[in-house]
């Protein structure tokens, strides 16, 4: 699809669970997922989706007796840095309705009159090379918490990855723009996860070790892995993500937050 290349595009996400879809972005970008959707046929959720198969008291020994609590209830997320769009479809499911949703709105993506050749329609390359994440009730955790949590999408990310910039280094030194670092409490009140581009979580971890000598609660930093034995995601009591957020953003490091 004709869309040229937006900085802010670096800021999307993409989170896949067990028969839902949950992206996450800047509001201008949310709002033409809800418009290709919905010229797809499909409603947008009212509310962000429950992860009932996931600990919603990750810290503690109860999350062993309630591995879940059913639908939780929303709680308004007054300091957010991105607008969310869900709806109930599965990875594969909401791909196709992406997808038709392009063809669907393809001549308002087009100049009139158009000028040179045409192209079929596909999702804008901001939504398609998102990074991607899926729930894994059974990712293994290195860590205090509980196990199962986010792992990168393997029909996305699982390619050789080249030479990495981090990206307080890209941005000191003018390179490309770096894809944000999301904060985002996607599961519970008790806890945020950390998504971090794949070469910027050891640097993520570090400065979590690092604050964990005047907080402890980042003592109960927790990774979850996928088949490839890589963190996908980082878990963190709620009570960090300020500081967290604080310390990344003085690094350099464009951070989202959702909470």
């Amino acid at each position: 699809m004709f869309d040229p290349q937006h900085d802010a595009a670096d800021r999307v996400y993409v989170f896949h669970g067990t028969g839902c879809t949950q992206v996450l972005g800047p509001a201008e970008f949310m709002d033409r997922v809800r418009t290709l959707l919905s010229a797809a046929g499909v409603v947008p959720a009212s509310a962000p989706p429950g992860h009932p198969d996931i600990a919603s008291r990750p810290f503690t020994a109860e999350s062993a007796q309630h591995p879940g609590d059913g639908r939780p209830l929303p709680w308004p997320r007054e300091r957010s840095s991105v607008a969310e769009v869900s709806v109930e479809l599965g990875a594969d499911a909401f791909w196709e309705r992406v997808e038709a949703g392009s063809w669907a709105t393809w001549q308002s993506s087009w100049p009139e009159p158009t000028h040179g050749p045409l192209f079929p329609p596909s999702p804008p390359d901001w939504l398609a090379e998102a990074p991607r994440w899926e729930l894994d009730p059974l990712a293994p955790a290195l860590g205090p918490a509980a196990s199962g949590g986010w792992v990168r999408s393997p029909a996305q990310a699982w390619d050789e990855p080249g030479p990495a910039v981090p990206a307080a280094q890209a941005n000191r030194s003018g390179g490309a723009p770096h894809h944000g670092i999301g904060l985002f409490q996607l599961t519970d009140l008790e806890s945020f996860w950390v998504f971090a581009p794949e070469e910027d979580v050891p640097d993520v971890v570090a400065r979590c070790e690092a604050l964990a000598r005047e907080h402890p609660a980042f003592s109960w930093l927790t990774g979850y892995f996928d088949a490839r034995d890589v963190a996908g995601s980082l878990r963190l009591p709620a009570e960090c993500l300020p500081l967290l957020e604080a310390d990344l953003t003085a690094a350099g490091h464009p951070v989202d937050t959702w909470w």
